[in-house]
């Protein structure tokens, strides 16, 4: 069975994006290596916040898509999945999920992914994958099966945890917040490093 793999890097970004505006709905997108466009395994390998205070402001959007993909391609990487929180915590469906990136996404990356923050299971003791993914899959989104959703290395869930316990979710920055200071980087490169950190210690 092909799987759906996350990095630590990238899983970790989504909850503490999550984490960060808990009373807003918040999005991003997904990048992975572009070597692997055939087929419906992915391995999502970081997570780019996108936004908290208007997710549909569609001429900011292209401007940081334009921004993301000119920097992945770079560095032999491709968007290949949209991700999302919604604002009510009860709530975890694709059919508000959906947005014009995710639908954007599978002209360049025909599996591309739609990925919801399961809000209910998310604490700062992180048992469980809190992620519902769907794939694209002919001509529309498709949930996937849970068994097919990993996590790579099988330690991110401490991780994660112990990201959340150090209050790790102030370090992250979305495209909203770089618009209100262009010194923030988008790209997160502090994180990225605490979160490489850690993968070191646990493994």
């Amino acid at each position: 069975m092909s799987e759906i793999t996350f990095s630590a890097r990238a899983y970790c970004k989504i909850i503490l994006h999550a984490a960060k505006y808990p009373h807003c709905s918040i999005n991003g997108v997904l990048l992975s290596k572009s070597s692997t466009t055939k087929g419906k395994e992915i391995e999502f390998v970081d997570a780019v916040p996108l936004f908290h205070i208007a997710l549909n402001l569609t001429p900011m959007a292209e401007i940081a898509l334009m921004q993301i993909d000119e920097l992945a391609s770079q560095n032999g990487l491709v968007i290949s999945g949209y991700y999302t929180a919604l604002e009510n915590v009860r709530d975890c469906s694709f059919e508000k999920a959906n947005h014009r990136i995710s639908d954007k996404l599978t002209s360049n990356y025909p599996s591309s992914c739609l990925v919801v923050v399961d809000n209910s299971k998310l604490g700062i003791q992180m048992d469980n994958v809190a992620l519902k993914v769907a794939q694209f899959v002919d001509g529309s989104y498709k949930l996937s099966d849970t068994n097919r959703i990993c996590l790579k290395p099988d330690t991110t869930l401490d991780i994660c945890s112990q990201l959340l316990e150090k209050n790790g979710h102030n370090l992250i920055v979305d495209f909203d917040n770089h618009l209100d200071n262009i010194s923030l980087d988008w790209m997160n490169p502090e994180l990225n490093e605490e979160v490489d950190n850690l993968v070191a210690i646990y493994n």
